[in-house]
């Protein structure tokens, strides 16, 4: 999910329902996380701007069994009274906010979700579902506070462990449910989960519907998102989130988030990747240059083509794009959009990269930038290891045209430069 500012943040977050999962819990460990970018008053901005005056919060850092973690209270003038809003409703609402547009999105499929799944109990179709069971308002809240949390706090990947469900019946205004609630069972069909925890709700319908949309984040050529990261990551912060039941049995009523980055792009290590791959036997030379140009664009990491022969002996070129997993969505559209392939295939594999950095020397006052590759055998034995430098081609072009010289003199000077022990 993109920032708020347009930008990508690079944020990974583990979400760890090991005690429980609705959601006033998951923004209370966001808001535990203790982040300048999401803070409690931005969720009382934004409850204000969509249903102004219905929605009031307080905080407060509770303990759960022997562990303590942050109770967000949700007060709103439905508690004592459902309201009966429908999806049409929500989303409207939703749709006037000042949300970015992958956080309005984010959140209009969190609450599809939820009609979908209740619709699907109840025997009727999504837009005949009444959001009664929490409230709208706290349902707003809770998937529109999650959607803007997510999206200020830069997250891109999720990453979940399996959430537990409780165990025993609940109470609802449906009558006695067994647990988890239907709703809950059609919303984390086919994901992993975990029985057990005591009597009572420990997943909520809400709750469940994040997980699952949150899940997604991490699918389509990335790995499982129900999975810890295979991947080194810093983990920055830790929030945890308590529930308004303090059971003594099961585990505490609690779920933990971490926050943080994948490992920088200047250290050396290992990643995954997916080559992108289509035949294509109907383009012009101008099409697919125009193709791989957007490819890069979009942030392929390399984009290579190769001749082929094709059916009846047609001579065609294989288009092949190296792209991150969370990338590939974006790649493959654009692969529909500007080319004529009926298909697009794609593999996974695990790759040794090489960490990798960029700097900027000065040779007779033109700026040449220049790449540093750390080898990956060097990595943690020195702060550095040995340096394989390059110079930008277009950048030594420049100062090859500007100092008269051959193309190989003006590396030559500005790879010297930046060996130059400073």
């Amino acid at each position: 999910m993109a920032n708020a500012d347009g930008t990508q943040g690079g944020g990974m977050l583990l979400v760890e329902p090991f005690g429980g999962m609705a959601g006033d819990m998951f923004l209370a460990g966001l808001l535990d996380l203790n982040d300048p970018r999401f803070q409690l008053a931005d969720l009382a901005a934004f409850a204000e701007a969509v249903v102004p005056g219905e929605a009031g919060f307080s905080a407060e850092t509770v303990w759960r069994g022997s562990l303590s973690g942050l109770h967000l209270d949700v007060r709103t003038p439905e508690t004592g009274q459902s309201p009966h809003r429908g999806l049409a409703d929500l989303t409207a609402i939703l749709g006037a906010a000042d949300l970015s547009r992958h956080a309005s999105e984010f959140a209009v499929r969190v609450l599809t979700r939820i009609a979908e799944a209740e619709g699907r109990v109840h025997g009727c179709g999504p837009e005949e579902v009444h959001f009664h069971e929490v409230g709208a308002v706290d349902t707003l809240v809770d998937v529109g506070g999650a959607a803007l949390a997510l999206d200020r706090l830069g997250v891109e990947r999720v990453f979940i462990t399996p959430p537990i469900l409780g165990e025993g019946t609940v109470t609802c205004a449906h009558g006695e449910m067994p647990v988890p609630a239907p709703a809950t069972a059609e919303l984390l069909r086919g994901l992993p989960q975990r029985t057990g925890g005591g009597g009572g709700e420990r997943c909520t319908p809400t709750g469940a519907a994040l997980l699952a949309e949150m899940g997604a984040l991490g699918r389509g050529g990335a790995p499982s998102a129900f999975e810890l990261p295979g991947c080194e990551w810093s983990v920055g912060s830790v929030g945890y989130g308590a529930g308004t039941r303090d059971p003594k049995q099961g585990p505490p009523n609690l779920l933990r988030v971490q926050l943080g980055v994948a490992a920088a792009a200047g250290s050396a290590g290992n990643g995954l990747v997916d080559e992108v791959r289509v035949n294509l036997d109907d383009l012009p030379a101008e099409a697919i240059g125009d193709l791989v140009h957007g490819l890069r664009e979009a942030g392929a990491l390399d984009v290579w083509t190769a001749p082929i022969f094709m059916k009846k002996d047609r001579p065609g070129v294989l288009l092949t794009a190296l792209v991150r997993p969370e990338g590939r969505e974006a790649i493959t559209a654009i692969l529909f959009e500007r080319s004529s392939t009926f298909g697009v295939r794609w593999s996974s594999s695990q790759r040794v990269e090489a960490g990798r950095r960029t700097r900027t020397v000065s040779v007779g006052g033109i700026e040449v930038r220049i790449k540093e590759r750390l080898r990956p055998e060097y990595q943690g034995r020195s702060p550095d290891g040995p340096r394989d430098l390059f110079c930008e081609h277009e950048d030594a072009v420049r100062l090859a045209r500007h100092l008269g010289v051959p193309l190989r003199e003006a590396h030559a000077r500005a790879l010297a430069e930046a060996a130059t022990p400073r």
